[in-house]
């Protein structure tokens, strides 16, 4: 019985880690997406500033 109920704790557990992951992973892609959008904007006025 306990490890039934051992299995069916996992089970639910399973999926929230899952769940964390991903929008773990979709925040650190969110992060460098901006990172790249401000250095893409620093290096066009370095650019303009130059030009």
């Amino acid at each position: 019985m306990q490890e039934l109920m051992r299995m069916v704790h996992w089970s639910e557990e399973e999926p929230r880690d899952r769940q964390l992951r991903r929008i773990g992973a979709r925040h650190l892609r969110a992060r460098r997406r901006e990172q790249r959008r401000a250095e893409a904007a620093i290096m066009e006025i370095a650019w303009s500033r130059l030009c």
